[in-house]
């Protein structure tokens, strides 16, 4: 069950430091991006209020603003990710963990709020390029390789199930014995 979405000035800033990931080898975590000062919605817009909303300065700073966040969710999602997968590892520390998701929460939380203010998240995006539509033979070719792909997958699972099938059943006839 999903915690239910409070306003920014109800939730905490409480955001990892740089020294917290020393341990990790995402580098952009360890050169300071995630920093250690509280960072909200409403405080990177502050500066934005007095200008022209409809200005391409105005636009190319809350482009900017967005970017910054971007960057703050990804770094934390993937400290996140790391500590989830290293979990069972000497010196991972299972509070740090639930400190970066909580903050990663609190960092898409945000994420939608600037999306929502700036009006970047009404953007559309990028759609295909319908001017030179892909060929019937380029989507036959790109759907056969595909398929083909998952064909060679799930055989490999298959005979991978398959030979720790008959190492189980043989270690079971061994046991029997």
């Amino acid at each position: 069950m999903l915690p239910s979405y409070q306003p920014l000035s109800q939730q905490s800033s409480v955001y990892a430091s740089s020294q917290s990931f020393s341990g990790l080898s995402y580098s952009d975590i360890g050169n300071g991006l995630v920093s250690t000062q509280p960072f909200s919605a409403q405080s990177s817009l502050q500066g934005l209020h007095n200008a022209d909303p409809n200005s391409p300065e105005t636009f190319k700073q809350n482009i900017q603003i967005t970017l910054e966040h971007v960057a703050r969710v990804q770094s934390l999602a993937r400290s996140t990710l790391s500590g989830i997968e290293h979990a069972y590892h000497p010196g991972i520390s299972p509070m740090q963990v639930a400190a970066d998701a909580a903050a990663l929460q609190q960092a898409l939380q945000s994420l939608i709020e600037i999306l929502r203010q700036t009006g970047v998240g009404a953007l559309p995006i990028q759609a295909p390029d319908l001017a030179n539509p892909p060929s019937e033979e380029q989507l036959m070719a790109e759907s056969s390789r595909a398929i083909q792909m998952l064909y060679e997958r799930h055989r490999r699972m298959q005979e991978g199930a398959g030979m720790v099938a008959s190492l189980l059943g043989a270690s079971e006839q061994v046991g029997k014995k």
